[in-house]
């Protein structure tokens, strides 16, 4: 059995009963873990609460033309789309409730594929080799990074 007793300055924050630790709190500590534990659910509940309130599109370009658009809200099944690029290249695009991926794509390095679902205001998926883009557009404000800033 191993016995634990820590004391900092006069006060006793930590009681050994046994082999259970308990914790002493006092009402700045209370209160202090409760803002915190409010500002963690705001923060949060805002976010899941605002995040689908915008109309997204996914835009698919190939050699700077536009190929098609696809209204994502109202997308209710998957959506499969398979380009022909011509000299036995091709990409392979689905689109369904979760977002827009490629799923397979004749080109040497494929990180179009590694790239996964996207499903946000602003963010792409581009195949260099195959001059192939997808990008979600809409009237949301795109989330900045602290690169973008």
């Amino acid at each position: 059995m191993v016995h634990i007793e820590i004391k900092c300055n006069r006060n006793n924050f930590l009681r050994n009963i046994g082999s259970v630790i308990v914790l002493k709190f006092k009402k700045g500590d209370m209160l202090l873990l409760l803002i915190i534990l409010i500002a963690g659910v705001s923060y949060f509940g805002l976010k899941f609460l605002y995040r689908d309130t915008v109309e997204k599109t996914a835009v698919i370009s190939v050699n700077g033309k536009e190929y098609d658009r696809i209204n994502l809200d109202k997308l209710t099944d998957e959506k499969t789309i398979h380009i022909d690029l011509g000299h036995g290249k091709y990409i392979h695009i689905i689109a369904n409730s979760e977002g827009v991926h490629v799923s397979d794509v004749v080109c040497p390095d494929r990180i179009c594929v590694k790239t996964g679902i996207i499903n946000r205001v602003g963010e792409s998926i581009v195949c260099l080799p195959n001059r192939v883009q997808i990008f979600i557009e809409g009237s949301e404000i795109p989330e900045v990074d602290s690169v973008s800033q």
